[in-house]
């Protein structure tokens, strides 16, 4: 009898002190959650790559000393608003995801997403705006060459030939049995050639070497 109270005065001293170091570690716990939190969040926001103003321009010469602006989102000729399958190449990386599109007069919008739906990624472009924000996408396809080739498959034709003109740049366009071809020409080379058809585009670009398809999902 005189045992059991003394294991259970002995336990209560152990349960006390140990309480007491417990009190004393939380606040490290709970700070090293914070700091932990914070970096998460950094990440977060330090993937999302944002432009404006004069930054918002496409180079067009592997020296990049020549670029187009980017067109004002009233350019826009037939408005957009569809799932996409999104397949593409951009040197040794390779990727595949939907991609839901949304282009009119207030911007390009672009949400990418995995076959379950998940979200990958989204790409905003107002005029006066673009991000990117994307951990799926190599890094070397900046937000500016995504919007400059949807402008230059969905634009109108004599807005985005204006603004390659300005850049020394020709556009020629040709349509045969329901599909546009749209090459952006230096001289007698070409740089990047659309084709469009009702359903889908293909883009690929010579000068920096990556191509991607879209393919409206039925």
């Amino acid at each position: 009898m005189i045992t059991q109270k003394m294991r259970t005065a002995e336990t209560s001293r152990f349960d006390v002190l140990a309480a007491g170091r417990s009190c004393r570690h939380a606040p490290i716990f709970k700070n090293a959650l914070r700091l932990v939190s914070a970096l998460l969040l950094l990440a977060i926001f330090a993937s999302c790559a944002a432009v404006k103003g004069r930054s918002m321009r496409y180079p067009v010469h592997v020296t990049n000393t020549r670029v187009v602006d980017l067109l004002p989102p009233e350019d826009m000729v037939s408005p957009i608003d569809a799932l996409y399958m999104f397949t593409g190449s951009f040197g040794t990386s390779s990727f595949y995801m939907q991609a839901f599109i949304q282009a009119n007069e207030g911007g390009i919008f672009i949400n990418l997403l995995n076959d379950f739906g998940s979200d990958m990624g989204t790409l905003t472009y107002t005029g006066n705006e673009l991000s990117l924000a994307s951990a799926v996408l190599p890094a070397s396809l900046k937000a500016q060459y995504i919007v400059a080739d949807i402008q230059f498959a969905y634009y109108d034709a004599d807005a985005v030939a204006g603004s390659l003109h300005r850049a020394g740049l020709d556009l020629t366009v040709t349509k045969d049995d329901g599909m546009e071809l749209r090459r952006i020409m230096s001289g007698k080379k070409c740089i990047e050639e659309i084709s469009i058809t009702s359903s889908s585009v293909s883009i690929i670009n010579h000068l920096r070497g990556y191509e991607y398809h879209l393919t409206e999902a039925l």
